[in-house]
């Protein structure tokens, strides 16, 4: 790090220290095991794009993985990192990944389940094609010695647009789950276990949605508090829900979707 320039470093061995430092300090760039004392720290980097944790959702983020473990992997690239390492790698190694930082950095893309680089190589077939945004990159804001008011002007406006596309992919994310359910329950081929599923994915989809439409655009969530309660209705009792429950929760979905999306 000092061979790049960097001076200004915090370390934190445990998990509670590195939560600490996201939640209180100001970075410009993380490098971070995926894993400390056994606990995942992907979670970390995911809470900050969301802008939930700490002061930038858009820190460069490294993390570090000891493992090519699928799931490992997995949770690390849908944590928002902007690369990935293996251990063991050389000094040079890491150099030239983190100074290229300085230089360029990929889109963000926004889904209902993912803030973070884009990494398509092509839209998949028949999928809605997510719209990128260019964002703020502090490495190369302090590399080229840019005013704090002026980096954070550029944050602020940027994160407020991936805010927006966020519930509209979060309405449009409500929809998809519940038609699902409806689908599966006309086929007869729903089961309690995948009900109970849909309901839980459902909930956290309407949550986050009923966070940010009242934070960010001072709307009321009376559809959707409605909402969740017909999911918590069926989730209650997975083996009993109808045809006409399933029914019923994809009309309010549905509504809120073109609500928020105009779609």
């Amino acid at each position: 790090m000092n061979n790049l320039g960097i001076r200004d470093i915090s370390e934190a061995n445990t998990f509670v220290n590195a939560h600490n430092a996201f939640a209180t300090e100001r970075f410009d760039m993380v490098v971070m095991n995926s894993e400390i004392d056994g606990t995942d720290t992907t979670y970390l980097l995911r809470e900050t794009r969301l802008g939930r944790l700490g002061t930038d959702p858009f820190i460069v983020g490294a993390m570090l993985l000891a493992t090519t473990d699928e799931s490992r992997v997995h949770n690390c690239v849908n944590s928002g990192a902007d690369d990935l390492l293996l251990i063991p790698f050389s000094p040079d190694q890491i150099a030239t990944r983190l100074g290229a930082f300085a230089n360029r950095r990929k889109p963000f893309v926004v889904t209902h389940d993912y803030i973070g680089p884009d990494r398509r190589k092509q839209a998949r077939p028949g999928a809605t094609s997510a719209a990128a945004f260019t964002v703020p990159n502090p490495v190369q804001a302090r590399a080229a010695g840019a005013a704090p008011e002026r980096y954070d002007s550029q944050k602020s406006q940027i994160f407020g647009a991936l805010s927006l596309e966020r519930i509209k992919r979060l309405a449009a994310g409500c929809e998809w789950e519940c038609k699902t359910l409806l689908d599966k329950a006309r086929e007869g081929t729903h089961s309690p276990e995948m009900v109970l599923r849909g309901a839980f994915n459902l909930e956290n989809l309407i949550s986050e949605l009923m966070e940010r439409v009242a934070r960010d655009l001072r709307h009321g969530t009376e559809n959707l508090e409605a909402l969740l309660a017909k999911s918590a209705e069926i989730k209650n009792r997975p083996s009993a829900a109808t045809i006409g429950e399933f029914d019923s929760l994809h009309a309010a979905a549905r509504r809120i979707a073109t609500t928020y999306t105009g779609g």
